[in-house]
């Protein structure tokens, strides 16, 4: 691609001009060695001015005549030193202004968001050629914002991942266009990319991009290497990036080529960032005393690192990993590994002989079905009445309502937590048990009164009704919030001080593991001060997502997992020892970012090793899985996670005015319907050579009943 055309000419006062090709020549000669008095006289600073200085300036027509816009923008290039204008001379490299103002204009032909390019200025000295100012004029473009104050804001304002996908498609596919315009940016900062909110824009957002002096030709585009070098400045925690790499890609991975270019890069400019103290110890200490001074005002822009970035997803209703693995290992704690370890060393043995001892003893104990199965509502307000209807009907005639779990999500708010127990109190009149589930933020570990508040709120509103108050979720994932074992004495803090002052009726349980980690699990039993304030151990025990629930995990299947969990509450003096399994489920296939296994964002690469399941086997598994964790006998309650969700709930909700009951669904209410008053006699699973399974029940006002599947089918239900 040439440059775009453009008018070269002089002016008086050894001023050279380059103009658009439809600017006013006769207009523009007179002003150039009028443009510094005026922006002395009228300008208006844009930033604090450094080497360069940035003024906004609405010169009149009689300035400026001519049709066009008068509301500019003027950047004056500070001076250059001698040795290098003499060097740029000899190469023959242009000036800034005109660098800039020519990628500018090839900006604007290959239709990229750049503030419109008027006019370069230059004087240069007659009789050496030494270049004495410099001048870029572009259209003023009001109500700007940019990468670097956007991000800042989702992150300490609005941490959710829809505008903040959003936000990161619209930046990346604007960057990609930039490269395939055939230039490289070479000084590509969150802060040299400007941003207008536009609705009628893709993803919402105009953008644009600033500071083309540095920009270089790479005709006819840069290859991979050169892309990945030029994205390197971009800064997103490593996860944001690697997601921001697939939309800049176009939907796939970007070539290994281009990864390599990329990382090496970025490792290269942190070394030089770190290093520009001992560069240039003056101006750093200036910047280190101005921002010293906005924290101390509260005027400091905020900014969110590390740790404290937390990002919530209601596609998937749980938050995104903000740092790929090898990342997120920086901000552990060590006391993960030290808390595993004591916990492991102080109960180690006996936990090894009690489980040995449960596992021995599973199915070997009559389990009564009644009101062993519940399942979690979305306490959203748009679709409360229809959840509250599909609620409803998978109960089975005559039966007890199902016990329902409700989340009240800290990042949310007082508005949510009262609405959300407004609603389980109406749940509970209607005769459904409820247990409540309070989720941390990381906001609930740095700012803990916020925390507490909810708890107080949850407690003295729900105790006297609810059936269970569950604390601590997921805690074992840093991004729910806790990065040490040890932080979630802040979650119990309040809850200590309202056990110690009354005797709720509500019992509290937790701490709510996820998955199947033993290490995690003993490192928070270890990390939580004695005695303990839960009265039964809480967990949400995926079956590692590897498969059917009879799928083993090393050498535990589903039942001695949960083997190993109730050893754990009995070892560590929970004062019930069978646990709640407060979630699980199975992710759907094709469901892309509404599954918790593609959130935040599906690539278009082919998937590998990929759990998610159909709907036909997430029917089989889900009433299986049921059937085994309660008939074991090592568990009180399973709450399905969830009744709706497009991503893995009973009810695909993707069309609100169509909602659809899947198999599961359907599944879920033929097992109510048998096993609702039932009873597990307590005579053994049984398993037959061709692989069949058999479980026995009895029932109070009807004949006995035979429950029978293999790993291939769902469960059937006989009479006997």
């Amino acid at each position: 691609m040439t440059d775009p055309a453009h008018q070269r000419l002089d002016a008086p006062g050894g001023w050279t001009l380059w103009l658009t090709p439809d600017a006013p020549a006769d207009a523009w000669r007179p002003l150039a060695p009028r443009l510094g008095d005026l922006l002395a006289a009228h300008g208006t600073l844009l930033c604090p001015p450094g080497r360069h200085r940035l003024d906004r300036i609405i010169l009149s027509p009689d300035d400026l005549p001519g049709g066009g816009p008068h509301d500019l923008v003027v950047k004056t290039y500070g001076p250059v030193p001698a040795w290098r204008d003499a060097a740029a001379r000899r190469l023959g490299i242009a000036g800034k202004a005109v660098r800039a103002f020519l990628n500018a204009r090839r900006l604007q032909d290959a239709a990229v968001g750049t503030p419109a390019p008027l006019a370069a200025l230059e004087r240069r000295d007659p009789r050496t050629g030494r270049l004495l100012e410099s001048r870029l004029v572009t259209a003023y473009e009001p109500g700007l914002t940019d990468f670097r104050a956007e991000l800042e804001r989702i992150y300490a304002e609005a941490p959710l991942c829809a505008p903040l996908m959003d936000l990161l498609e619209a930046v990346a596919t604007a960057v990609r266009a930039f490269h395939d315009a055939g230039l490289v940016h070479r000084d590509l900062g969150n802060q040299n990319i400007p941003l207008r909110r536009d609705p009628g824009a893709p993803h919402g957002w105009r953008v644009l991009f600033l500071d083309l002096n540095r920009a270089r030709a790479c005709d006819p585009a840069p290859t991979d290497a050169q892309r990945g070098a030029d994205l390197a400045r971009l800064d997103l925690p490593s996860d944001f990036r690697r997601v921001f790499l697939a939309m800049y890609n176009r939907g796939y991975t970007p070539s290994k080529t281009l990864l390599r270019a990329e990382a090496k890069t970025r490792a290269a400019f942190a070394r030089h960032t770190a290093l520009r103290p001992y560069r240039h110890p003056i101006r750093e200490a200036r910047i280190r005393r101005a921002e010293a001074a906005a924290r101390a005002a509260g005027t400091a822009p905020p900014r969110t690192r590390g740790r404290d970035l937390w990002i919530w997803d209601d596609r998937s209703s749980q938050p995104i990993p903000a740092y790929t693995s090898r990342d997120r290992h920086r901000y552990l704690s060590n006391a993960n590994v030290t808390c595993a370890l004591a916990g492991a060393f102080r109960r180690g043995l006996p936990l090894r002989r009690e489980y040995h001892r449960l596992l021995a003893e599973s199915f070997r104990t009559p389990v009564p079905f009644a009101g062993a199965i519940g399942v979690t509502l979305d306490p959203d307000p748009a679709t409360w009445s229809p959840q509250f209807a599909e609620l409803d009907g998978l109960r089975p005639p005559g039966a007890a309502p199902l016990p329902v779990l409700l989340r009240l999500h800290h990042h949310l708010g007082p508005d949510h937590w009262n609405w959300t127990l407004d609603r389980a109190g109406e749940l509970r009149r209607a005769g459904h048990p409820i247990t409540l589930a309070l989720l941390q933020s990381r906001r609930a570990i740095t700012d803990p009164g916020t925390w507490r508040t909810l708890v107080e709120l949850a407690y003295s509103r729900a105790s006297d009704w609810a059936d269970a108050i569950e604390i601590g979720h997921a805690v074992n994932r840093c991004k729910w919030g806790l990065w040490d074992p040890r932080e979630i004495e802040t979650l119990l803090a309040p809850v200590r001080d309202i056990l110690s002052a009354a005797r709720p009726r509500a019992v509290t349980i937790g701490p709510a593991c996820i998955d199947f980690e033993p290490h995690a699990l003993l490192a928070f039993l270890h990390a939580i001060k004695k005695p303990l304030p839960f009265a039964a151990l809480s967990h949400h025990l995926y079956v590692d997502r590897r498969g059917p629930p009879e799928a083993f995990q090393g050498r535990f299947d589903l039942v001695a997992k949960c083997a190993l969990l109730r050893a754990a509450a009995r070892v560590h003096g929970f004062p019930t020892d069978r646990i709640a399994i407060t979630e699980t489920n199975w992710p759907l296939l094709g469901t892309g970012p509404w599954s918790p296994v593609t959130s935040p964002y599906e690539t278009l690469d082919p998937r590998r090793n990929d759990p998610s399941v159909t709907e036909e086997n997430y029917a089989a598994y889900m009433a299986r899985y049921l059937l085994l964790a309660l008939a074991s006998g090592h568990v009180t309650r399973v709450h399905w996670f969830r009744l709706a969700a497009r991503g893995f709930g009973l009810v695909d909700d993707t069309d609100p005015a169509a909602r659809r009951p899947r198999p599961a669904y359907h599944a879920l209410r033929t097992l109510l319907a048998n096993l609702s008053s039932a009873t597990y006699d307590g005579t053994g699973i049984q398993t037959t050579p061709d692989g069949t399974r058999t479980l026995r029940f009895t029932r109070p006002s009807a004949s006995p009943l035979t429950v029978r599947w293999t790993l291939d089918t769902p469960p059937t239900y006989t009479q006997e």
